[in-house]
């Protein structure tokens, strides 16, 4: 199957909301009748977003603070991934929750559901850094920082499982190739970003 490019799409991405990025999927499919489900289309992508280890580079780092109460805190709702926790001036290690009811003293902690708990219940002021969940697209003029940076990533994973759900395998592995291909090239600015102006340097074994 040919893909072929609708007129205005780049117009669309320069609006970069929830009701641009519909539209534009509705016509790179070529249908008028996907309103009841261009939603699922959208959340699904944002599911495999979260779940691609290529654009977690990407994601944004949060910072939030706040005061534990018996050695208890309770996780950031849009928490991806904790980075760091700290308490006192002092970073904190994260063990299985066996092991850590094991532990009777140190800087530990342990999560059970969305609460962390510490070594020792402590009191006192905390700091976590972690990485914040992509923010959901619910209401039309909704966007977040992956759609109007990268709306190409938007647009061919929702074609993707768009073509998934109109049973065009074609189709679906044509815009998977060009979702493969942006994730491939998000990573590599990244990387760039990152790491292009330091020099390369061969460290011999052991040596940090």
């Amino acid at each position: 199957m040919t893909i072929v490019v609708p007129g205005g799409a780049s117009g669309a991405a320069s609006s970069a909301t929830l009701k641009s990025l519909t539209a534009s999927v509705a016509k790179w499919l070529n249908r008028t009748d996907l309103d009841p489900v261009l939603a699922d289309f959208v959340r699904l992508a944002e599911a495999e977003f979260a779940r691609d280890t290529r654009l977690r580079s990407s994601f944004q780092v949060a910072l939030v603070d706040g005061y534990a109460a018996a050695g208890e805190v309770a996780l950031p709702s849009d928490l991806l991934e904790l980075k760091e926790l700290t308490m006192a001036g002092r970073v904190l290690r994260e063990l299985p929750y066996d092991d850590w009811r094991n532990v009777r003293g140190g800087d530990f902690f342990a999560r059970v559901g969305e609460v962390v708990h510490i070594t020792g219940k402590p009191e006192g002021a905390y700091t976590i850094t972690y990485l914040q969940k992509l923010p959901e697209l619910a209401f039309a003029t909704d966007s977040n920082w992956l759609l109007r940076e990268h709306f190409d990533m938007y647009l061919w994973k929702c074609c993707e499982i768009g073509s998934v759900y109109l049973r065009d395998a074609e189709a679906a592995v044509g815009y998977g190739t060009k979702y493969e291909a942006a994730a491939q090239q998000l990573l590599q600015a990244v990387n760039q970003h990152a790491w292009g102006g330091a020099p390369l340097a061969v460290l011999a074994p052991g040596v940090v």
